[in-house]
């Protein structure tokens, strides 16, 4: 299966290396802009990838399955392009900045009997299945904790009055969508939509550099709290009626779990090993595709779908709007 990647950035480079030697998918080709043309040939002269191109559509013909990492606000339109051209989609997170948009392509896949899925690396993650099978263990659940902040290196040039797209409304940036996506994909995979969402954000030039993010459930609460203005040790915790699981961890690497009984001895788990974060989902995006597994992809839809609608919510309490919002 032909595996084409439209983009040239940081995630791409971070999983190449494993990707070529490691999984069943055939790198075929990268797309990128003209201006970023040099470095999608260093590329594929680096590992081996036979084409690249800077026309998407010329991309779509070389390829079964078209893996789209560009700015969160060019995800959708890429995607449906695709789909609509017969192509299996992988789509970096968010899926699109909108929920409307997100439940047009998941009907669209549908219609078409073609795989999408959403990057979202967490929900594979061997260490995630694990939460699922402890969280019986933790009694009620009362209270969820997910912290993800790191301090951008784009911050300082923002305050400086410069706008990197992380820091654009205009390019649906923001700390929700670039780092709070993973812990409300963290909560909402592992418990459902919520019964109501508050985001409390940090302000500056119309777009949230910080903010707490308040998801109220039937008899428990969750707080994602997310910062690209300001740094700290990243935490998930889950607390029950019988005991408490804690990862130390930022939710998009899922790492060690351990589960601390109100009585008795904690126990330790890491079962992701020494693999690239993306791993997983590659091997189960491939699975799914050659095997025709439609009701996995009709089960991970769903929760970027639910995901989706949380992050509309959140940005609509706070006020944060972008291109194609329809609130």
């Amino acid at each position: 299966m032909k595996l084409g990647i439209l983009g040239t950035g940081k995630i791409v480079q971070e999983f190449l290396p494993w990707l070529v030697e490691h999984t069943p998918f055939t790198v075929q080709a990268v797309c990128s802009t003209p201006r970023s043309a040099a470095k999608a040939a260093e590329l594929c002269a680096q590992y081996q990838i036979p084409q690249h191109t800077t026309n998407y559509f010329e991309l779509l013909q070389w390829v079964d399955v078209v893996y789209i990492a560009v700015p969160n606000l060019q995800h959708a339109r890429y995607a449906r392009v695709a789909l609509e051209a017969g192509k299996h989609v992988i789509v970096e997170k968010p899926m699109a900045v909108t929920a409307a948009e997100t439940e047009e392509l998941a009907a669209l896949a549908q219609r078409k009997r073609l795989f999408l899925f959403e990057a979202m690396t967490t929900q594979y993650q061997p260490n995630y299945a694990k939460l699922r099978e402890l969280l019986p263990r933790v009694g009620t659940v009362r209270m969820v904790q997910c912290s993800f902040s790191q301090y951008s290196s784009r911050y300082d040039a923002f305050c400086a009055g410069q706008t990197p797209p992380v820091f654009d409304p205009l390019c649906a940036g923001g700390a929700l969508m670039d780092l709070g996506v993973y812990n409300v994909s963290y909560i909402v995979g592992l418990f459902g939509e919520p019964n109501k969402a508050v985001y409390a954000a940090n302000m500056e030039r119309n777009i949230d550099t910080s903010g707490v993010l308040m998801m109220d459930y039937s008899g428990f609460k969750a707080v994602s709290l997310a910062a690209k203005d300001c740094a700290a040790p990243a935490r998930c915790i889950i607390q029950g009626t019988k005991g408490y699981i804690l990862q130390k961890s930022t939710p998009n690497y899922c790492g060690g779990v351990t589960f601390h009984p109100n009585e008795g001895k904690e126990e330790h788990y890491n079962l992701n090993g020494d693999r690239p974060r993306q791993a997983a989902e590659f091997e189960t995006f491939y699975r799914a595709m050659t095997t025709g597994d439609q009701e996995l992809c009709a089960r991970m839809l769903d929760t970027s779908i639910a995901v989706s609608r949380v992050l509309t919510v959140a940005r609509r309490s706070a006020g944060v709007r972008f291109p194609g919002d329809r609130f």
